[in-house]
């Protein structure tokens, strides 16, 4: 028996459902969509880019010092500049893998140009990228100094010179600010015996606008700032008035803090400088400003209006480096020094001019450079030669030197010791104790109050190191 066929289906099996249609459209048109989406983002990240580039590449001056050569307009150009008038310099380092010196310039720069451009603020800044410390110098501006191409002259006028002569000294089309920075960066070269490897320069009224525009900076001021002749832009003066503790300083407020110089010394003043510098880069990892990209372009913008730096920093692999690297400086991993009549001898003050004791200065400077481990190393050391062997006691100098010890003359014991001595005459335990676990001194042969027969040391030294015979090669750098 035949198995009966099936009625036939309804047509209205075969009729799709409504949305059936829109479904297979929005199936097809999804990955279109998605693309589209995407397209967008991909072309606003590289507006986003092109802009901030853009921005990056205008804040990036070429440095001066490294253009090509150009040649003496006459004999006569070098015998009045001095010597030398293009120095070479060598290829500049991998600012994100080895360390390297940025001299950080603040410029007072008046309505009128007969007043002339001057430097008003020199600090330089020793980063260290790998092991994520840095410290800061700063160099009074009435120091005297050599000034390439001037003579001696007080370190202000570096820029000044440089700024004026910018074409002269270093080639046409050379901008009267990259002039200024350069001259100031050899000068600092040649004074402190260090590389300058980057510049940085902002003119006040651009240091007003930075500091407003993350919101002011929270300062911790030690004590009240009195300034009653405190000048105006209009050649006049004001009475100024910040009190002491917690104060929130908006960019003016913070620029007279950092400049004022009637109430107290230009060494206070250097002081309050580092205070408001650490205070910006605070407020700005608070803000997130190091980690929210989508705040780069319009940081970008600000510090393209105010600022000039010598540093790559138009690449942003080199910006999110320093990004990195300024998240870790907190606390002691950011230091501060002067050159200051507390820490560096004066051979003579003539009015307002200051001549440095080289010696001192070279010693400031090697601490300055060795690190948060010299930060708490107090007072000074003389070595005194007890090994009987000719020059140890230099040698031995210069390699604590470079360790961050602060050193004096080196001199002759009156009699040869077998095994060497430290000697603490004004109480520097942690300097005494970090001398000996370097030179691996023996605690017996550590004294924490002079002996009768002690040498007697010159003045301004704490320590004495007496090299004896049982002295160790490495010491001496040998």
């Amino acid at each position: 028996m035949a198995t009966p066929e099936p009625p036939p289906a309804s047509s209205s099996a075969h009729t799709p459902a409504p949305t059936s249609w829109w479904r297979r459209r929005w199936r097809q048109w999804l990955p279109f969509g998605i693309g589209a989406c995407i397209g967008v983002l991909l072309c606003g990240a590289v507006l986003l880019y092109m802009r901030t580039n853009q921005a990056l590449e205008h804040i990036q001056q070429p440095d001066a010092r490294r253009l090509p050569t150009p040649t003496p307009r006459s004999i006569i150009d070098r015998i009045i500049g001095g010597g030398e008038l293009y120095p070479t310099q060598p290829p500049l380092p991998n600012a994100l893998r080895e360390p390297f010196n940025m001299l950080l310039i603040g410029v007072d720069l008046r309505p009128d140009p007969e007043d002339g451009v001057r430097s008003d603020t020199l600090i330089l800044v020793h980063v260290d990228p790998v092991a994520k410390w840095a410290s800061m110098l700063s160099v009074p501006r009435d120091s005297v100094v050599y000034v390439p191409h001037l003579g001696y002259a007080k370190v202000n006028a570096a820029y000044s010179h440089g700024y004026a002569n910018a074409e002269a000294l270093y080639g046409a089309g050379t901008a009267p600010d990259a002039g200024g920075a350069a001259l100031a960066a050899e000068t600092l070269e040649r004074f402190l015996g260090v590389k300058v490897d980057y510049t940085a320069q902002v003119d006040f009224h651009g240091f007003e606008t930075l500091v407003d525009s993350i919101g002011g900076v929270l300062v911790d001021v030690p004590k009240p700032l009195l300034d009653a002749e405190y000048p105006t832009a209009d050649y006049g003066v004001e009475r100024i008035y910040i009190p002491a503790g917690l104060q929130v300083l908006d960019g003016r407020s913070a620029l007279i803090y950092a400049r004022s110089r009637h109430a107290s010394t230009d060494f206070d003043r250097s002081k309050r400088q580092q205070l408001v510098l650490r205070a910006v880069l605070d407020q700005v990892r608070a803000r997130g400003l190091l980690d929210n990209v989508a705040s780069l372009p319009q940081w970008a913008a600000v510090l393209e209006q105010n600022v000039r730096t010598t540093l790559p920093i138009s690449q942003l692999g080199m910006i999110n480096g320093l990004a990195g690297l300024a998240r870790e400086l907190r606390g002691d991993r950011l230091l501060q020094f002067s050159i200051n009549p507390l820490d560096v001898g004066v051979n003579r003050e003539d009015g307002s001019d200051i001549y440095w004791n080289e010696s001192d200065v070279a010693a400031l400077v090697a601490q300055w450079q060795a690190g948060p481990v010299a930060a708490n190393l107090k007072g000074r050391i003389q070595v005194l030669n007890g090994a009987a062997v000719q020059g140890v006691a230099g040698r031995v100098s210069d390699v604590l030197r470079g360790k961050g010890f602060v050193l004096t003359t080196p001199g002759q014991a009156s009699q040869t010791y077998e095994h060497s001595l430290i000697i603490d005459y004004t109480g520097q335990p942690e300097t005494r104790q970090h001398l000996a676990d370097v030179l691996g001194i023996d605690p017996r042969y550590i004294e924490t109050k002079p002996p009768a027969d002690a040498p007697t040391p010159p003045e301004r030294t704490d320590i004495v190191l007496i090299v004896g015979q049982d002295y160790r090669p490495d010491w001496a750098g040998e």
